[in-house]
């Protein structure tokens, strides 16, 4: 559910905030006050195109800000923001999109910058706008059979068929591979077996590469190490010149003068500190003279070594980690290679078996649609005759594929499927008795496409998880009677769902919760646009006005308290 929108610098508004809230939230005003640009920055933030012709006047840039409590959709945003590594917190979401005048967008969602296709994907979910002139999820022939499905109610079979169909179609991949790539297998797990057996054998240690190139420096250069390390030894530890004898014979005169002065004593305990470290120091430089002769035949064992390990990066990583890793992975791989004819066999079996119990569950669903068409087209035309569309006929068109390459096998036929069976659906309509059946996505009439998608919206609403309808001008082309019953279809709508409406009909707007009124302010040198969220009174005030037009009466605010008394007493029959 949209809980605020805020705009900023958008066309003609220049700041705004509009809190809606749950049921019915209708959005009027005069022609061109600038209701359409409300819905424009609701589309903006979930995903469609922008335009630097949107940025205002007041300003750089444009930014719309969208806060949603998730429903009936949490799961599914919650698992999609999953994907995309987005936190959600107590099921609450902000969207964020940002235009700038020299064309550069932004979009955030829970303050981290996305993608708009994200958005776009995100906004499909939660958000289902219907303008005069969009095509949108119910206009998709791709999403027709979801909607019809959730209609029908049968989430638990399909599910059953999809593990089956996932799994099929899983074996029928890993049964090719082995077929069309024998040869080429066989090459690849004798390459696997080979480096395996390279790397194990190597029994290389981490790091170990760098501990070869450290020894073979200092034994390349053992000579002056010895040289330099023998005369630091000498100037340090040697004789009575030597730095540690000086520094223990001071530690003695100061001590002994340490009754004069008590910070005498404290440069001695420092001195002391001193010769315990040279003793440290002399420990370590006696191991590294130790160590550090020169040997030819093990000089060159360490190149040899490492001449071996340079090799073995060549083949199989930049570093020893990288190889080791590589060795690991060629194992999986290696034993998910290895098959025999016997396995083949078995694997060619338990595909049958598969394929002959996933063609049933396909076909058991396939027929689920069939036999419930009719059901579902009387639903929707029932609806359309509600709203003014008698002569109009709605249809379901099921169709199947068939295939010779087809994976499912239907009453003796090779069938095309997906994890949605056998079944391409396809919502049509014919605007009269005597007109041919036409895709929805064809018809040109925006006061139709709105009605047949409330009549879908409210038969479908049950089973559709989009928590928010939004429609843009609903009343194109309609008055009277019809606009009323479209009133009363959204008020039934807005019991299951959030709905946002632009309509320029009372008949439609007394039916709202919540009454929203935007205005244009025209200055000297500017116009914008404003809203208010309208009391009882203010409320009445605008009825009136949508009767007659700009001049309220006392006969058209009379009128108008009729229609909100009788809308009221109406929505609760509904």
């Amino acid at each position: 559910m949209l809980k605020y929108l805020e705009i900023r610098n958008f066309v003609l508004i220049d700041k705004l905030k509009i809190n809606f809230s749950s049921g019915f939230n209708v959005l009027t005003g005069e022609t061109g006050a600038g209701k359409s640009i409300i819905i424009s920055a609701l589309e903006l933030i979930t995903g469609e195109k922008g335009s630097i012709r949107m940025v205002g006047s007041n300003g750089d840039r444009l930014i719309v800000t969208g806060n949603f409590k998730l429903q009936s959709s949490s799961e599914i945003v919650k698992n999609k923001l999953k994907e995309w590594n987005i936190e959600i917190n107590n099921d609450e979401l902000t969207i964020k999109r940002e235009i700038t005048k020299d064309g550069k967008s932004k979009s955030f969602i829970n303050n981290v910058g996305v993608k708009v296709a994200e958005l776009k994907e995100l906004g499909d979910l939660i958000v289902d706008i219907h303008g005069q002139h969009e095509h949108q999820s119910l206009f998709n022939p791709a999403n027709h059979i979801n909607f019809y499905d959730s209609y029908l109610n049968i989430e638990d079979k399909l599910e059953n068929y999809k593990n089956h169909y996932y799994k099929l179609t899983k074996l029928i991949r890993q049964y090719n591979e082995i077929s069309q790539n024998k040869n080429s297998i066989l090459k690849e797990k004798s390459f696997l077996e080979y480096a395996i057996d390279e790397i194990e054998k190597a029994k290389l240690k981490p790091n170990e590469d760098e501990d070869i190139k450290n020894d073979i420096t200092m034994m390349s250069n053992a000579e002056s190490i010895a040289s330099s390390l023998s005369s630091i030894n000498k100037d340090i530890f040697g004789s009575e010149s030597g730095a540690y004898t000086k520094l223990t014979r001071s530690i003695g005169a100061l001590q002994t003068v340490s009754k004069y002065d008590s910070r005498l004593s404290d440069i001695a305990s420092q001195i002391e500190g001193i010769t315990l470290n040279l003793e440290d120091i002399k420990s370590v430089l006696t191991e590294i003279r130790y160590k550090t002769k020169f040997n030819p035949e093990e000089l060159e064992s360490l190149n040899e070594r490492l001449f071996f390990i340079n090799n073995l990066k060549k083949k199989y990583g930049s570093n020893i980690k990288e190889i080791i890793s590589y060795a690991k992975d060629a194992k999986e791989k290696l034993e998910s290679l290895n098959f025999s004819e016997e396995d083949i066999e078995n694997l060619k079996k338990e595909i049958k078996s598969l394929r002959e119990k996933t063609s049933i569950l396909a076909k058991e669903i396939s027929d689920i649609r069939h036999n419930r068409k009719d059901e579902f087209i009387k639903a929707i035309e029932s609806e359309m005759n509600d709203l003014g569309m008698s002569s109009t006929k709605f249809d379901v068109e099921i169709t199947l594929d068939e295939d010779d390459e087809g994976i499912l096998n239907i009453d003796g036929s090779n069938i095309k499927a997906n994890s949605n069976g056998i079944d391409n659906i396809e919502f049509i309509i014919a605007p009269n008795k005597q007109s041919i059946y036409q895709p929805l996505r064809k018809i040109a009439s925006g006061g139709e496409i709105s009605r047949i998608m409330l009549s879908l919206k409210n038969v479908l609403s049950l089973g559709d998880y989009c928590e928010t309808c939004v429609f843009d001008e609903i009343d194109v082309g309609v008055g009277g009677r019809i606009a009323e019953v479209i009133g009363e279809k959204i008020a039934a709508l807005s019991k299951r769902k959030q709905v946002l409406s632009v309509t320029h009909l009372a008949q439609i707007a007394i039916y709202a919760n919540n009454h929203f009124k935007v205005t244009k302010n025209e200055g000297e040198d500017t116009v914008t646009s404003t809203i208010e969220e309208l009391d009882n009174s203010m409320r009445v005030n605008e009825i009136a006005r949508m009767i007659t037009g700009k001049e309220i009466t006392e006969a058209s605010i009379k009128h108008a308290e009729e229609l909100l008394e009788h809308a009221k007493n109406n929505k609760k029959i509904i």
